[in-house]
């Protein structure tokens, strides 16, 4: 009969014997495959070309140093190198945006890969300001013209819309604040756009419970809506944001029953469509942002993932 000890001292040993699978380190990829591939190939990777890689990577280095050391000994990786890291993991989508995937890609580790990502992703909102920025007057009115004559909205300068940014893990804190209004849990965030398609304000932070409405509250365009409207301009929305002077959306039931108000929703949702387009080709060009693969367990990686 097997005693108390001999089971102790055979469960204590297990890990003695144990094969471990051994991770093998090759920077091969980057180099050989990455570096010599085609324009069609180095957009599918990085989902970007070659020419705005270096251009991001040039504001990054402006702002953030040439290097990155990542520990005592260890030697320094380049910041092109954890560019490429960021944006592949941006640019894929399920397994494909995995760390283990991602560091055995770049022949890297998993924490690695982990520090690089939160890096870049500080830099880059450090030069958001710079880059998504509110129209001038000037260009303001030149947008409500086209409005105008294409659509038949006068002083219309852009469209805002609401989206989730789904999370593949359920948040270790209050996860019912996450949970949306299509089951699952998320991340909300309101985007507003010109009709060019650029985004010219970007409000975020806030879970996925959390309504439109209440998101676009926080929006600087709403709270000071005299520094960024001029007299009459105002922006087009669906039925979930909220209607303000500076913000119109569709005639809601049962008050849209008659054809002139029936006509007035179908013009507006085919110039207000451009704000979906827009939110579309973020989705579609960055496809992580499908499905963030981030674990949330606590105010650190929330500030990380709304980041």
């Amino acid at each position: 009969m097997v005693s108390y000890h001999m089971l102790t001292v055979m469960s204590t040993r297990r890990y003695l014997t144990a094969t471990r699978r051994a991770r093998y380190k090759c920077g091969d990829w980057y180099t050989n495959v990455l570096l010599r591939s085609t324009a069609e190939q180095y957009r599918s990777y990085m989902r970007l070309s070659r020419t705005p890689f270096e251009h991001v990577l040039s504001l990054l280095r402006a702002h953030a140093g040439e290097i990155f050391v990542s520990g005592k000994g260890t030697p320094p990786l380049s910041l092109e190198i954890q560019l490429a890291i960021a944006l592949y993991r941006f640019g894929h989508y399920g397994n494909a945006s995995r760390v283990e995937a991602v560091a055995y890609q770049f022949g890297a580790s998993a924490g690695l890969v982990m520090k690089c990502t939160k890096r870049v992703i500080r830099k880059i909102n450090r030069l958001a300001p710079t880059n998504i920025r509110w129209p001038s007057a000037q260009r303001r009115a030149q947008r409500a013209e086209w409005a105008r004559s294409s659509y038949g909205f006068d002083n219309c300068i852009g469209a805002t819309d609401g989206t989730t940014f789904p999370l593949a893990y359920q948040p270790a804190l209050h996860p019912w604040t996450y949970y949306d209004r299509k089951g699952r849990y998320s991340l909300n965030a309101v985007l507003t756009c010109d009709w060019d398609g650029l985004f010219i304000s970007v409000v975020q932070g806030r879970t996925g419970a959390a309504p439109d409405a209440f998101v676009q509250t926080l929006a600087d365009w709403h709270r000071y809506p005299q520094v960024y409207f001029s007299d009459g301009q105002y922006l087009l929305g669906d039925k979930g944001i909220k209607y303000t002077s500076w913000v119109i959306g569709p005639i809601l039931k049962p008050e849209s029953t008659t054809s002139e108000r029936r006509n007035f929703n179908f013009r507006l949702a085919r110039l207000r469509v451009r704000s979906e387009h827009a939110n579309g080709v973020l989705k579609g060009r960055f496809a992580g942002s499908k499905e963030l693969r981030v674990k949330l367990n606590g105010k650190n990686d929330f500030d990380c993932a709304t980041s």
